[in-house]
Order: C-alpha cells, then sequence, then structure tokens
C-alpha cells in the first residue's frame, strides 16, 4: 500500500512538471489539503541528486521526458543530516517512475501529455475555448480565483458544454486539422485573405531551417522520442527529413506535427502577414495556352488573362485600351510592346516549367536503361507531349521574340544603344576589314599565296566572326550582334562541303557557342541566356 501512495505521488509530481494549473480551478475543500499543496511537499523532499540521477540514466524511450524537472537550490542546512534517507527515496521515486514509462500506454500518455510539436504549441499553450468564451461572455471579470459559490454561479451561467462525444471529439480533431493547414500556409507565404485567419493565435511559428536541432518522434525502427537535426523540409508533404543522432536510427521523413525545436520557436505576428500577402491568383490555371492565330489588331481581353488579370494595373490598361486602342501609351511605353512582353514572359515561365519536367523523364529513363527495365508506351507518349509541347512553345517564342525585337529597335536610340542597322554596319566592317586582312597576308606569301578563291572566302569569313567576337568583347553587349554573329556562322556552314560539316562544328560552331555563352554572362544578356 505504501508503494503505491508513493508511486501516486511520484506520477502527480511528474504531472505537475510539464502541465500548468489552469487558472479558473474550483477551489477545494477546507481542510483538504490540495494538489499543491502535495506537490511541494514531494519537491521539497528531493535534492539536486535526484536529479543527477534523472540526467545520467540510461536512454529509454521517452526519457527525455523526464529531463525536464526545474531544479532547486538547496542550501546545506535544509538537507542536514537525513540526506543519505531523501537519497534513498530519491532513487526509490526514479525507479518507479522508470517502470512506469516502460509501460507502453503510460509511455504514450505522457508523450501526448507534455509533448507539443511547434506548430502545435502555439494552438494548445494558448487560451482554449474555455478561456475564450469566458472572456466573451463576462468581459469585465479580471480575477483568477473566485470561492466555490463564484465558481457555481459562473458555471450555471455558461451552461453545461458537451463533452466527450464521439460528434465532438471529431469536431475538435477537424477543427485542429484546419488550424495546422492555415498556419502551413502562412508559412508557405500562399495566402489569399487574411480574414479566414482570424482564429489563429496571434503569433505564428516560422518553419525550420535546415541545421535545426530538433526532438522528434519515431516509431520504427525504434518507438519513443529521439535528438536530431533537419536535413530536408518537404512543404508538399508537411514533413522534415530528420537525421537522428543515435547511431542505427538513420534518417526518416518526420510529419511536421511530431517535430519540436530544441532551439528557441521563432514566431512572426500574424498582423505582419498582411503586409506580404501575395495577390489572388489561386483561382487561374497554372498552365499556358498560346492563343491560335492572335491577331495584335484587335484588342484583346484582358479580364481573362491569367497574368494581366491578376496585375494591379488591370483597370488602368483596360481603360487606356478603351480609349486610345493598342496605338497608345501606358507609362510611357507602347501598349501593344506591354502585351508581346507579357505574352513572352508567361511563354518563358511555361518553357521552364516544361524544360524541368523533361529532366526529370530523361533522369527516368537513364534509370531504367541502367536496370534493363523495359519503357512501357505510357511514359513514350508522355514524354513524345512534352517535346511536341516544347517544339510549339519554341514556335511561339520565335514569334513573339521578332516582335520584341522590333519594338527594341525603335527604343534602342532613346537609351543610347546602337540600331539594327548600325549592327549591321559593324557585321560590315568586320567584313571589309578581314578582306583587307587576307589579301594583304596572302600577297606577303609570294610564290606560297593561296589562288583558291573558295578557300580564300572561307578564311576571309572565319577571320571576320573573330573580328566580329572582337567587338563584342569591346562594346557593350545586345541580342542583335548576338543574332549577328549566329547568323554569320550559318551562313559558313552552307558554304562548305557536306563532307566537312562535322569538322566545322567540332572546331568553329561549338568554341562559338562557348564564347556567346561566357559572353552572355558578362553582359545584360541573362533572362534570354538562361
Amino acid at each position: 500500500m505504501a508503494e503505491e501512495e508513493s508511486s501516486a505521488e511520484a506520477l502527480v509530481s511528474l504531472k505537475g512538471i510539464g502541465s500548468q494549473s489552469s487558472p479558473f480551478n474550483s477551489p477545494a475543500k477546507h481542510g483538504a489539503m490540495t494538489r499543491a499543496k502535495k506537490r511541494r511537499q514531494l519537491e521539497d523532499s528531493l535534492e539536486d541528486d535526484y536529479h543527477e540521477e534523472l540526467l545520467h540514466a540510461d536512454d529509454d524511450e521517452f526519457s527525455t521526458l523526464s529531463n525536464t524537472r526545474p531544479r532547486f537550490a538547496r542550501s546545506p542546512t535544509q538537507l542536514g543530516a537525513n540526506g543519505g534517507e531523501i537519497k534513498k527515496d530519491a532513487k526509490l521515486a526514479f525507479s518507479k517512475l522508470q517502470n512506469l514509462l516502460k509501460l507502453p500506454k503510460a509511455a504514450k500518455w505522457c508523450y501526448f501529455e507534455w509533448f507539443y510539436s511547434s506548430i502545435d504549441r502555439v494552438l494548445f499553450e494558448g487560451d482554449n475555448d474555455f478561456c475564450v468564451c469566458l472572456k466573451e461572455s463576462f468581459p469585465s471579470l479580471k480575477v483568477k480565483n473566485m470561492t466555490r459559490i463564484e465558481w457555481r454561479e459562473i458555471r450555471r451561467l455558461m451552461g453545461k458544454p458537451r463533452r466527450c462525444s464521439p460528434a465532438f471529439f471529431q469536431e475538435e480533431i477537424q477543427s485542429l486539422q484546419e488550424r495546422r493547414k492555415k498556419i502551413r500556409l502562412l508559412q508557405q507565404k500562399k495566402v489569399t485573405e487574411l480574414s479566414k485567419f482570424k482564429d489563429l493565435p496571434e503569433e505564428v511559428p516560422l518553419p525550420f531551417v535546415i541545421g535545426t536541432k530538433v526532438t522528434a518522434r519515431l516509431r520504427s525502427p525504434q518507438d519513443g522520442l529521439f535528438t536530431g537535426q533537419i536535413d530536408a523540409v518537404d512543404t508538399q508533404n508537411c514533413s522534415y527529413r530528420v537525421t537522428f543522432d543515435r547511431p542505427g536510427l538513420g534518417t526518416h521523413s518526420i510529419p511536421d506535427t511530431e517535430v519540436l525545436s530544441e532551439e528557441t520557436l521563432e514566431t512572426m505576428p500574424l498582423s505582419s502577414f498582411l503586409l506580404k500577402e501575395r495577390p489572388r491568383t489561386a483561382g487561374f490555371p497554372p498552365t499556358y495556352t498560346p492563343p491560335s492565330g492572335l491577331s495584335l489588331q484587335g484588342s484583346p481581353s484582358m479580364i481573362n488573362d491569367p497574368l494581366l488579370g491578376a496585375s494591379p494595373a488591370r483597370l488602368k490598361l483596360q481603360e487606356a485600351l478603351n480609349q486610345q486602342g493598342q496605338g497608345g501609351t501606358l507609362g510611357g511605353f507602347p501598349i501593344r510592346f506591354l502585351i508581346l512582353v507579357t505574352r513572352l514572359s508567361k511563354i518563358l515561365l511555361v518553357k521552364k516549367e516544361c524544360i524541368e519536367k523533361l529532366k526529370e523523364m530523361n533522369t527516368q529513363a537513364e534509370k531504367m536503361k541502367s536496370y534493363q527495365e523495359p519503357i512501357d508506351k505510357d511514359f513514350q507518349r508522355r514524354y513524345a507531349c512534352v517535346v511536341l509541347e516544347l517544339e510549339r512553345l519554341n514556335k511561339d517564342l520565335n514569334y513573339y521574340l521578332n516582335d520584341v525585337q522590333d519594338y527594341c529597335q525603335d527604343l534602342a536610340p532613346d537609351h543610347g544603344l546602337r540600331a539594327l542597322d548600325q549592327t549591321i554596319s559593324v557585321r560590315r566592317k568586320c567584313d571589309k576589314e578581314a578582306i583587307e586582312m587576307i589579301q594583304e597576308q596572302n600577297a606577303k606569301l609570294g610564290g606560297l599565296a593561296v589562288k583558291k578563291q573558295s578557300t580564300l572566302d572561307i578564311v576571309t569569313k572565319l577571320t571576320s566572326i573573330l573580328l566580329q567576337i572582337k567587338s563584342l568583347a569591346e562594346n557593350e553587349l545586345n541580342t542583335f550582334e548576338f543574332k549577328s554573329l549566329s547568323d554569320a556562322v550559318e551562313e559558313i556552314k552552307t558554304t562548305i562541303d557536306p563532307s566537312n560539316e562535322s569538322c566545322f562544328q567540332n572546331h568553329v560552331e561549338i568554341h562559338v557557342a562557348h564564347i556567346q555563352s561566357g559572353l552572355s554572362q558578362m553582359g545584360n544578356l541573362h533572362a534570354f541566356s538562361s
């Protein structure tokens, strides 16, 4: 019987560590010893050796729950001559707690009672529904300690709440899942309307970063709470990749509802998300369908456009279209030019997604080939669809790029750039200089001079390409000169013998492409070269 009383007292002490008493607990009857008084008496009977036993005990399932007891400074006079007996009692209490935590149901009860993940801590440790209801029903009630008569009157006015029914538990679980989902949307900055997030606490936890020290619940290969660190963040599955410190556990994907940070929890006020709210683009389709036979003579509808329809300047653009048509200007730029740039930007975004998808499918195909697995028809069909989609996007991209370049030619002089005709003149100048250079060097050879005209023409054109590259490196870069260089390479390729095509590609075309790539990273062509 004495052992059962000691075990009960130890269990009450363990529960008092992690939970706080409600501020509206009803007072105890006179003459009866309260739980707080019993807990204080039990805490006074323990010393620092008890904590050392807790800290240096063998790791067990949920052993981290026992390390949260606060230390109390004790003077030698308080210990007195009964230090040995207290130490023996502390060891006995620790042994009973250790045996208790070995029970699966007791360990699970401790886990649900005190282990709150970072995403749940702000939800469970804030004001509960009873406190919120009490503040709304009695806003002038400021006391936290009431007599039994006052407490009975408060409960009579509020009525008897519905508790412990299947419908109540189902509603609570659904409400918790919805609030977790809202916090995840705030963490990922996928906010559409802040009015839907009023049921959240004032402080929202920030997502963990890679390298954060955490305590996570692991179920396999061993069930329990273990420490580790974040290696990756999976926002799609709402989980973290955690590498555990204990040897043999390895790395596992843990849901964010079972991960607790060992560092200070970083939060952000809910009101700050109002300044970082994104445009409402959730209702628009994610893919782009280029218009068939688009005629820019008539004004297209901007209301249903996925990009312009979500822009804050949509009304101004629509008003300018109604008043001036496509020949007018908006913000100093031609409206037709703005439409072309918008279409071009959308095609580039979709093309980037298609390229990423093609990379994934190429990786998958290489893996299947390495494992000697057959490539099924469905995979081939999807791969062909992606390739055809890229071909269609390239055609539309070329169409809009030509129109944009026409406008760039008109706008170039206003920004101190050379127009297209000046770029052509640079190429002609390089051709003329190359001809003079080859003739001069060929004349110096005398009897060894090259007499075949086709050979002289090829050498002259290759020299002209080198001079154009030199001009590109010395002057400010622009897309027109790059296109002129590419056209010159293609022109030489059409004049050489088909048997020399591979040699030309390996020794000329590839090196010119590398030079173009290097020069594009130095200038203002990164948007087109990436």
